[in-house]
């Protein structure tokens, strides 16, 4: 059987591996959601005006009682997203829960990235959801002291537009803000740059400055990238996406992108060095993308449709070998 945490093979127990079900569910084996999505809408509606959770999708707070995972507008430890009702979403908006956790386990498992703890997990009626562990709290409830990089680097719609999250700022003045705010820089930098890499490798498009955020944890003042969180192959639902990147990777073009237009290994290892990256620390990372073997075989064990897996690896494909590590002869 697969786990719906980890996506291995395993013996289970209601769904998940001993393993997930110590680290995503704090070794309490969950039962399956005891609602469906008419009754989430609804719990959703209900709890809207007292729920602080940010963002677009649609989503409720999850918070153990007993082994049953019940909807809470405070103190929740989980945030369950199901498939979108929206009908924004122009193609297979039933793939999005399968897609999100996918990505992440690529941001844990093959990029290294320290990545938010997620699974899937049923509804009362067996249709799954995308179900993420909080990291913004402590076991007793206290708040980390936490700040979106709109925040960090005082962008706002009032000030910079509409389109603030994109056009405003750019991945060089994210790197910029963690040189300036966070003391282990350098570690948080291959981080970040490894995200950056992950997001343009998997076409997420949404990548924008309110999906990073520092945090310090509360008995200690230094900040720290939190976990890495809201990832998904955006392209494969918005299929007229118009862009690469959700921001641009760096102040100014290169002069390969100017005479290809599109990015290049060229950009990227620009990008790396201008963020102080070692040219050995940038191969490292051109390693973890290479692993296709390893996404390949997540791709096959995950929830998404044949059509979902078949669009996640071959857009994964096309940006590794003709764009990441294309060096194209100027």
């Amino acid at each position: 059987m697969i786990c719906l945490g980890c996506l291995q093979d395993k013996r289970l127990k209601n769904n998940y591996c001993t393993r997930c079900t110590k680290e995503l569910f704090k070794n309490i084996t969950p039962e399956p959601l005891n609602f469906d999505k008419k009754e989430f809408v609804r719990a959703r509606v209900e709890l809207a005006d007292r729920m602080s959770i940010s963002g677009v999708q649609d989503k409720i707070s999850l918070r153990f009682e007993g082994k049953k995972l019940v909807p809470v507008a405070t103190n929740g430890e989980y945030i369950l997203k199901p498939t979108p009702i929206s009908e924004t979403i122009p193609n297979k908006p039933e793939d999005i829960p399968a897609n999100e956790h996918l990505s992440m386990l690529i941001s844990k498992n093959i990029f290294k990235i320290r990545t938010a703890a997620c699974g899937l997990i049923k509804f009362s009626d067996g249709e799954l959801a995308y179900i993420t562990k909080r990291f913004d709290y402590t076991e007793d409830k206290t708040k980390y002291d936490q700040e979106d990089f709109a925040s960090v680097l005082n962008v706002n719609p009032a000030k910079d537009g509409a389109n603030y999250k994109y056009d405003a700022k750019t991945y060089i003045d994210c790197i910029n803000a963690i040189k300036k705010h966070v003391p282990a820089s350098m570690i948080n930098i291959l981080d970040f740059v490894k995200r950056v890499t992950l997001n343009y490798l998997i076409c997420n498009g949404d990548a924008h400055l309110k999906n990073f955020s520092l945090y310090s944890l509360p008995d200690r003042k230094d900040l720290m990238l939190t976990p890495n969180y809201d990832v998904f192959n955006t392209k494969y639902h918005m299929v007229h996406e118009g862009s690469d990147t959700a921001m641009e990777l760096l102040d100014e073009h290169t002069k390969e992108f100017d005479a290809i237009g599109f990015l290049s290994n060229a950009d990227f290892k620009k990008f790396a060095a201008l963020s102080g990256l070692t040219a050995a620390q940038f191969a490292s990372i051109v390693e973890l993308a290479d692993r296709v073997d390893d996404i390949k075989n997540l791709v096959d064990r995950s929830f998404l449709s044949y059509e979902g897996k078949k669009c996640f690896v071959e857009s994964y494909m096309e940006r590794l070998n003709k764009r990441f590590l294309y060096a194209p002869e100027i």
